[in-house]
């Protein structure tokens, strides 16, 4: 079987693949990047898509049981969360769905602090103030709704993207990268962050985390504002007149953000 470097993802080449393996008399490419040590290493793939499945499922089974159903639920989210990072990239975006598309190692240790913040607090005062969890439903359907239009937004905006979609903010412009104004980003520009910060807000008022919900809301208020300047300023170069149009038309719906 013959290959060329169009079959492998960006910036892998036929020469970085390995004949090891022969049908028939034929030998075929079996690519490097696939090995354990690959950036698309089908063990590593593997390994992250079952362990998040056996902490959605276990988090699940956990809530008829427990007198704080918000915790395991909010485990749960974050669980489907990462898993549909990949999975709808693998599904749209195939050439960039390497392992560390489920974005579970490439945050920095902000992510993990912030979550792990989240969930001491949630223990602190379900021991200390067990009532602050237990009698305020309403702050859990609202913190649900917003999970879902959150989650709903960011796959939404994932999806309709497609190829021109990226975790990271894109300095120079791609062979065939489009400006996106269809679907999902008719009505927002930035649909993906949209989704996540209604989905990260809506995470800590579902469990009740008046601390959290402050820190949270304030520390991705910066991140995104930021973000969104410096993504933009890129953006205009890459799209001129065009995309200043297009801001116009359109919101970020992230509150002060304009």
């Amino acid at each position: 079987m013959s290959s060329t470097d169009d079959d492998f993802p960006p910036g892998v080449t036929a020469s970085s693949s390995t004949h090891i393996f022969r049908r028939g008399q034929e030998p075929f490419l079996f690519p490097a990047y696939l090995y354990p040590s690959g950036s698309y290493s089908l063990r590593g793939i593997a390994t992250r898509a079952f362990s998040l499945g056996i902490l959605l499922a276990s988090s699940l089974l956990t809530i008829p049981f427990t007198s704080f159903p918000q915790l395991p639920f909010f485990i749960a989210s974050l669980s489907l969360f990462h898993f549909l990072e990949f999975w709808i990239t693998a599904s749209y975006n195939p050439s960039r769905a390497k392992a560390e598309a489920f974005l579970l190692t490439n945050n920095g240790s902000a992510y993990q602090i912030a979550h792990t913040t989240a969930v001491v607090e949630f223990l602190l005062e379900a021991y200390l103030v067990p009532g602050i969890k237990q009698r305020q439903w309403w702050t859990t359907y609202l913190g649900v709704g917003l999970m879902v239009v959150g989650q709903v937004a960011r796959t939404l905006a994932m999806k309709h993207a497609g190829r021109n979609f990226s975790h990271y903010v894109k300095s120079r412009k791609d062979a065939g990268h489009v400006l996106v104004m269809d679907g999902v980003y008719a009505w927002l520009r930035h649909p993906s962050y949209f989704g996540y910060f209604w989905w990260a807000v809506g995470t800590q008022i579902m469990m009740a985390n008046p601390v959290c919900v402050l820190g949270f809301a304030v520390v991705l208020w910066k991140f995104f504002s930021s973000r969104i300047k410096s993504e933009e300023r890129y953006l205009c170069s890459f799209f001129p007149g065009e995309y200043q149009a297009y801001r116009k038309q359109t919101t970020v719906g992230i509150p002060f953000i304009p």
